[in-house]
C-alpha cells in the first residue's frame, strides 16, 4: 500500500513539475503569436482588396486568403500539421491562449502608434514645406483684426 502510494506521489509531483512546459511537437508562444499575428493581417487584408472597384466574391476572398495562410507557414518554416496541432494545443488551454492574444494585442497598439507618430510628423513637415501654420488644439480663436467691427 505505502509503494502504491509514494508511485502516486511521485507521479502526481512529475505531473505538477510539466504544467507549465509546452510539449516537444507544438510550436513555442512566441512563434505562434507571429504566425497568428500575421494570419490576422492576411484576414484583413483579404477582406479588404478591391477589384475594378467592385467587392470581391467570398469565395474568391477565402481562396486569397488560404494562399496567404500557406505564404505565411511557408515563412515561419511550420507545416499545416505542426500548425494545426499547435492551435488545438493552445485551443484546449485557453489561458495560453489568451496570453498570446493579448500579446498580439500589445503589438498591434505598438504598431499603431509608430505609424500615427509617422503620419502626423508627415503631415506637420508637409504643412511647413507649404507654409501652412497648424495648431495642435481644439480651439481656433479668431485673430486680433477679425475681432475689430466693420461699420458701415
Amino acid at each position: 500500500m505505502r509503494k502504491t502510494a509514494g508511485i502516486f506521489l511521485f507521479s502526481l509531483m512529475l505531473a505538477c513539475g510539466n504544467a507549465d512546459r509546452t510539449p516537444p511537437d507544438v510550436l513555442p508562444k512566441a512563434k505562434m503569436r507571429d504566425i497568428l499575428l500575421d494570419m490576422n493581417y492576411a484576414d484583413v487584408a483579404g477582406r479588404d482588396q478591391i477589384v475594378d472597384t467592385a467587392k470581391v466574391s467570398d469565395t474568391v476572398r477565402e481562396e486569397r486568403v488560404k494562399a496567404y495562410y500557406v505564404q505565411i507557414l511557408q515563412l515561419h518554416g511550420v507545416t499545416r500539421e505542426e500548425f494545426i496541432r499547435s492551435y488545438k494545443f493552445y485551443e484546449a488551454h485557453p489561458d495560453r491562449f489568451e496570453a498570446i492574444y493579448k500579446e498580439m494585442g500589445e503589438i498591434v497598439r505598438r504598431r499603431r502608434e509608430v505609424m500615427d507618430s509617422t503620419d502626423n510628423a508627415r503631415r506637420d513637415r508637409e504643412a511647413r514645406e507649404a507654409g501652412v501654420k497648424t495648431r495642435r488644439d481644439s480651439l481656433f480663436w479668431p485673430s486680433s483684426d477679425s475681432l475689430k467691427l466693420i461699420l458701415p
